[in-house]
């Protein structure tokens, strides 16, 4: 009977180690994907951009600069550029709100109005953190602004480094840095 019992709780535990690591892996297999996903939008898409104060390039730092989106709880990149099978310029912004969903802003044709006009819509799921630096050519900044009076007036950043963390309560970040081909 003691052979029995041990051998059935060993067996049980062996089990249920083997179980959670099937859902760890699978866990980390979804966030691998969405990040990839995520990562290959915004290259696809900010490698397009364009260099204009009537359309201007923003990139907020969501612990310093005001939102651009109501709601808006990381940094915020908001940008106009010829998006592939798009006609003419598209409005297009990402920004994280309260409930951890990454939200892609979407205008055409673009008025340069982040916050007035356009739709937006669900992007990635789980996502609890986004940060945005911009390279001037010199040094990384926490933000960007290219409208009329603003710091980068009529300018677009040489590269772009996005640090995407996806899931709770431990996320894990993945990073990337995008280069920007019209940036003078």
């Amino acid at each position: 009977m003691a052979v029995l019992v041990t051998v059935t709780m060993s067996t049980t535990l062996i089990f249920r180690s083997v179980t959670q690591a099937w859902r760890s892996g699978q866990l980390k297999t979804e966030r691998y994907q969405q990040a990839r996903l995520l990562f290959d939008l915004f290259t696809r898409e900010l490698s397009s951009c364009v260099a204009s104060t009537r359309y201007p390039f923003i990139g907020t730092d969501g612990g310093q600069d005001a939102p651009i989106k109501a709601g808006s709880a990381q940094d915020e990149v908001f940008f106009v550029g010829a998006l592939p099978g798009r006609t003419g310029l598209v409005e297009r912004g990402y920004w994280v709100d309260g409930n951890d969903r990454l939200m892609c802003h979407d205008d055409e044709p673009a008025d340069g109005d982040y916050a007035a006009t356009g739709t937006d819509e669900l992007c990635g799921v789980d996502v609890s953190g986004v940060e945005s630096l911009f390279f001037d050519g010199m040094v990384w900044l926490d933000s960007w602004d290219s409208r009329k009076g603003g710091a980068q007036e009529g300018r677009l950043p040489k590269a772009v480094h996005l640090t995407v963390t996806i899931g709770k309560p431990v996320g894990e970040p993945f990073e990337t840095v995008i280069y920007i081909p019209a940036s003078s």
